[in-house]
């Protein structure tokens, strides 16, 4: 790998044998994903220092965690729905009984309720770096000292 981002060698082995996800391991409704979406190797390095930041937790409220990233208009009135998040606010609140769904219920749930520390939900990651897409899959990251293959 060719990359001008470096990271702290000691902070990614770390949040990569600690971080998990979002949300609340007690909550009624649990998603697994591959990985969080990001863009590149700069924003896993800015999501890292944040994790750091924030106290290196293994599971985070996301709203909290993406406010800090700079984030703060999804967690806000008037909020975009985040579309990977909608398929999971749509499972449940129809497994809720909710039968009809307002763009502005979605909403809601995003803002109040999806991944939040205290609420019913968790959202966990099986692969612990956020990857662009499928086809740009982060596997090896370059530290100081040597590579990591994940």
């Amino acid at each position: 790998m060719n990359n001008s981002i470096f990271f702290d060698d000691a902070l990614l082995e770390k949040r990569i044998d600690i971080f998990y996800g979002y949300g609340n391991y007690q909550g009624k409704y649990w998603f697994i994903g591959m990985e969080e979406a990001g863009r590149g190797f700069k924003d896993v390095n800015h999501r890292i220092n944040i994790w750091a930041k924030r106290e290196e937790k293994e599971i985070d409220d996301v709203a909290e965690y993406h406010i800090d990233m700079g984030w703060p208009e999804g967690f806000q009135a008037g909020a975009p729905i985040q579309p990977t998040w909608k398929g999971l606010i749509r499972t449940v609140l129809t497994a809720k009984g909710q039968e009809i769904l307002s763009k502005e219920d979605i909403r809601q749930y995003q803002i109040e309720e999806l991944g939040r520390e205290q609420k019913e939900t968790c959202l966990l990651e099986l692969l612990p770096l956020p990857s662009p897409s499928i086809n740009d899959w982060i596997r090896n990251v370059e530290c100081r000292n040597k590579t990591l293959h994940i």
